[in-house]
């Protein structure tokens, strides 16, 4: 059941890509053609062979129609003998009557009849392209009752124009071979049946080039549509640089230029929003830390003017004053919590050397490991880069490395780590202290959420470190999560997209 739900998930994913999408297109547009071209290849043989057998069969009858009259041939019969071929002729086909004695040494052929050509001079021209041809050549074998040839003959002129021979019937009589050739003009026939191809018609040309025009726009729309949505992707990749880059400026399609413009009115809505959210914070601060500055301030008066033997009264200005400075501390809290978020908004993606930045900082949180009594090891993989904000990965260090540096008992060591795995680097920091429940593991997350050695009854603080932590991952488009360590204690792992080069 899964391999099938994982198998259909994969298909749905696959149908729903653009990639896939685009490749299945090209593989059509390539594939098609080679289809088509077998069938017409095949169809246009067959056509040819048809119509090439009709052209035979017409010739041999022509060639059936002056057999009577070559058995009785006469030098009184020549003239009709030459008025016969000339009917037979009329249709179009080009009919030449040859002879060759019983007698002749040398095996020549005399042309005896001949139409459509006329008079001595064309039978002569008509002698000299068939012995130029070589046609003559095999008329002997013919006449000894050898197949029937089919070959091409040269037409009046040369070139370009040229009969093609379609019918060969060889008779022989007392006096000797008499040969009937049967030639139809390429100017009656397809073209493809003078054993050219069939793709050089002006038809399956033209047909051939609004195919590849269609093809080629289709598979245009696609590689521009994927290479603008490419450069929107460097565009959003880039949020936080300055100057911003636009959406408008990258887009090349004129359809997609409303969404360019939403995309860059939203992105300018988001830097405003992030601005209003830092003034809203300064602020509230000040306008919260004046009243309670001046009830701090109102306290000492009344301290010295409650007599020491009032226990009560005495208890009462404590609580006050434990308020007051728990109230300060959740404004400077709140302040810092809306200025993490607005952080978030408008994420910088500058590259940062994140092995440079974890050696400074590891160095500069050993002496503060060694002050109380632990080791902190560094095993940093030198040379990988990230895509992010100095700031946002000096506060997730810190915060990770403060939880790990609370947690570790007196005598253990806390390891910082960095490695790559293909587009991805690890960034571990890994302690050898209690460590967290398995249901607690999300939770630590969490804001307000912190617990320390020592606190009684497991009461919860406002703490912010492992959610600033997440927080600051996710806006740079990586994770952040906790796994009990093989040894003991607490595994914090940050993954964050690898900046290449």
């Amino acid at each position: 059941m899964s391999g099938r739900w994982i198998t259909r998930k994969l298909l749905e994913t696959a149908l729903r890509s653009f990639a896939f999408k685009l490749a299945a297109a090209a593989l059509i547009f390539a594939v098609v053609p080679v289809l088509i071209a077998q069938q017409v290849r095949l169809a246009d043989r067959q056509r040819g062979d048809l119509l090439l057998h009709l052209i035979q069969e017409q010739g041999r009858l022509a060639g059936e129609a002056v057999f009577p009259l070559l058995d009785r041939f006469s030098p009184r019969t020549a003239s009709a003998l030459d008025g016969a071929v000339t009917r037979l002729a009329a249709g179009g086909l080009s009919l030449k009557l040859l002879f060759r004695p019983a007698k002749a040494r040398d095996g020549a052929f005399l042309l005896v009849a001949s139409a459509p050509e006329r008079g001595a001079a064309e039978g002569r021209a008509a002698m000299a392209r068939l012995a130029a041809s070589g046609v003559l050549a095999p008329l002997a074998g013919s006449c000894r009752g050898q197949s029937p040839l089919a070959l091409r003959l040269p037409a009046d002129g040369g070139g370009a124009g040229q009969d093609l021979l379609t019918y060969l019937a060889p008779h022989d009589t007392p006096q000797g071979c008499w040969v009937v050739l049967a030639a139809q003009p390429t100017g009656s026939l397809p073209e493809r049946l003078i054993g050219r191809p069939f793709w050089r018609s002006p038809e399956i040309r033209a047909a051939a080039s609004i195919y590849l025009l269609m093809a080629v726009l289709v598979l245009s729309i696609f590689i521009d549509a994927w290479r603008n949505l490419g450069r929107f992707r460097k565009v959003a990749q880039g949020m936080g640089r300055k100057p911003a880059p636009s959406f408008a400026a990258g887009n090349r399609i004129p359809e997609l230029a409303e969404v360019a413009a939403g995309l860059d009115a939203m992105v300018g809505a988001l830097s405003r929003s992030e601005t209003l959210l830092r003034q809203a914070a300064e602020e509230n601060a000040h306008a919260l830390k004046g009243p309670l500055a001046v009830i701090s301030q109102s306290l000492e008066p009344l301290r010295r003017a409650v007599p020491e033997e009032d226990g009560r009264a005495r208890r009462s200005l404590e609580v006050i004053e434990q308020s007051v400075e728990r109230l300060d501390q959740l404004v400077s809290l709140a302040r810092r919590i809306d200025e993490a978020i607005a952080g978030l908004i408008d994420c910088p993606r500058h590259p940062v050397a994140l092995s440079l930045l974890l050696e400074r900082q590891g160095r500069g949180y050993a002496r503060l490991a060694a002050e109380r009594g632990v080791g902190l090891d560094l095993d940093l993989t030198p040379g990988l880069m990230v895509a992010g904000s100095e700031e946002m990965l000096e506060t997730i260090t810190e915060n990770v490395l403060d939880n790990a540096l609370d947690f570790a008992p007196a005598g253990s060591r806390v390891t910082l780590s960095l490695s790559a795995e293909g587009d991805w680097l690890r960034l571990r920091v890994r302690d050898r202290g209690p460590g967290v429940a398995l249901d607690q593991l999300e939770r630590i997350f969490g804001r307000h959420v912190s617990r320390r050695p020592g606190e009684e009854g497991g009461e919860a603080h406002y703490g912010l470190g492992l959610w600033l932590v997440r927080r600051n991952a996710e806006a740079m488009g990586g994770t952040a999560a906790a796994a009990p360590a093989a040894e003991g204690g607490l595994d914090v792992t940050v993954t964050l997209p690898r900046l290449s080069g």
